[in-house]
């Protein structure tokens, strides 16, 4: 294997471990987000607690105050999460297409190679 040929296996390579290295990472923000949402949600329900013995009191407007600052924590936590999902899967589409891209050109430059070799 000569050195152009062997340096376009290794630029296959790579972006083959880009490739599969991203996806990895994609593959673990469901369960981030889970465990987000898991901690939001515990908050949540000791704040409903604490609501429940300050009926009636000065404290309980600061409670629902806090129940709702944790709604919107979670929306937001949802909000980008999506937009993070999106574009992660537009980066996975982008590195594969380069994978593919470098495995067509190192099969055709082999192809050639082997051609050149056989005249």
């Amino acid at each position: 294997m000569d050195k152009n040929l062997f340096s376009l296996r290794m630029k296959v390579e790579e972006a083959e471990e880009d490739f599969n290295s991203l996806k990895k990472k994609a593959g673990e923000i469901p369960f981030a987000y889970e465990e987000c949402q898991k901690a939001i949600n515990r908050q949540k329900e000791i704040w409903e607690r604490v609501l429940h013995y300050s009926k009636g009191t000065d404290s309980e407007r600061q409670v629902y105050q806090k129940l709702d600052e944790l709604e919107e924590k979670q929306r937001e936590l949802t909000k980008v999460f999506s937009i993070a999902d999106e574009e992660i899967e537009d980066e996975l589409t982008d590195r594969k297409a380069v994978y593919e891209k470098a495995e067509l050109l190192y099969e055709e430059t082999r192809k050639e190679d082997s051609n050149e070799n056989n005249v």
